[in-house]
């Protein structure tokens, strides 16, 4: 039996198997037992937080638009079903807002969610403004959200209105990351699979570690032996069924 054992993140749900950042998907990966998921925040051109990872839509609406040029209003009848990927199957997978995501979260006391800020709408609208609004929309369940970027300042700044934790994504390891970190003190450190090891080793402090992303279950157990807490994943249920793996 391995001696540590990761907890798993559905990686932005159950994309493996549902429409990535859906509530379908999330709330299939909670079915399946993750107590523990990851979302991505866009804004729309009127400041609401959606769910969604990239700025463009083609990819998941099939729609050439951006959504930070989008109302809310406009954003709500688009369908993100990712038709080249599941075809049919999801044709009434709504774009959801970050606010109805964390309706449904509060209604699932055991799990929790790291919600990523993306750094096209903090260049858009500008770090304070969207931070503001993620924060808002988080107020329903916002002991269960763990505010998460690549821009640190952001953190910053979400950790001043009263984040309930943040972390960190970084793959780097210079001496101003390390300076960065210390002053910020996240709760998380995020890395890629790659950079893990290096990072890792320069990084050291009382943060837990996640690392993005994996689908073998023997290298999340790898990952975990050489100091990962958490391991994201695009196929949360398959791999809480692996051997070794508990359900936390």
């Amino acid at each position: 039996m391995p001696t540590k054992i990761p907890k798993l993140v559905g990686h932005r749900g159950w994309p493996a198997h549902y429409p990535e950042n859906t509530v379908e998907g999330f709330a299939a990966a909670a079915s399946a037992g993750a107590c523990w998921l990851e979302c991505d925040v866009q804004l729309s051109s009127d400041r609401v937080p959606f769910v969604v990872h990239d700025e463009s839509l083609t990819r998941t609406a099939g729609l050439n638009r951006n959504i930070t040029e989008m109302t809310a209003a406009e954003l709500a009848s688009v369908t993100v079903s990712e038709r080249r990927r599941f075809g049919g199957r999801y044709v009434d997978a709504k774009l959801p807002t970050l606010q109805t995501l964390t309706t449904w979260l509060a209604t699932q006391p055991q799990v929790n969610m790291f919600v990523e800020i993306k750094r096209q709408s903090l260049r858009h609208f500008g770090r304070d403004r969207v931070v503001r609004q993620v924060l808002a929309a988080c107020q329903g369940a916002l002991k269960q959200c763990t505010i998460i970027s690549f821009d640190h300042v952001c953190l910053s700044l979400a950790r001043a209105q009263d984040a309930m934790a943040i972390g960190w994504a970084t793959e780097e390891s210079s001496p101003e990351t390390s300076r960065v970190v210390q002053t910020l003190k996240p709760e998380y450190m995020f890395t890629s699979d790659e950079m893990f090891t290096d990072v890792h080793e320069a990084l050291q402090g009382p943060w837990r570690w996640v690392v993005y992303e994996t689908q073998d279950p023997r290298r999340a157990l790898q990952l975990a032996e050489q100091g990962a807490a958490f391991v994201e994943t695009n196929d949360i249920g398959r791999m809480l069924q692996a051997p070794g793996f508990m359900r936390s």
